[in-house]
């Protein structure tokens, strides 16, 4: 039997904390107010609003990009997007959390998430 997977809801807040608040475009970082949520497919393409059709873009570079894929407008993606896991959204989250629930929730963690190379180092 197959594994229920639980896909956190996607809101710009997570997204950006996903993402660690960098453009997956010109690969700066930003503060939330000067970012935005891109379709790597635009929805008006078939792209679906989902956690692996979305990344965190700042304003300048999704105005550049517009309604186009990143191969269309010469702008490849610097990361590729992913659902993060249920142990990683409570960290996402960033509620205080204890350095023994940290452990705990970054065990649950994929080695290959950008989350979890942010926390090993911390």
């Amino acid at each position: 039997p197959g594994r229920l997977v639980h896909a956190p809801g996607l809101t710009n807040a997570l997204l950006f904390a996903r993402d660690r608040h960098l453009c997956a475009y010109c690969g700066e970082g930003h503060m939330s107010r000067d970012l935005s949520r891109d379709h790597v497919v635009p929805v008006s393409h078939g792209g679906r609003d989902s956690w692996t059709n979305s990344v965190t873009a700042c304003k300048k570079c999704n105005i550049r990009k517009a309604n186009r894929t990143p191969e269309q407008a010469g702008m490849p993606l610097i990361y590729v997007p992913y659902v993060p896991n249920r142990h990683e959204q409570f960290i996402l989250r960033n509620r205080r959390i204890l350095a023994d629930q940290m452990e705990y929730l970054l065990a649950g963690v994929p080695r290959t998430s950008r989350l979890y190379a942010k926390n090993a180092l911390s």
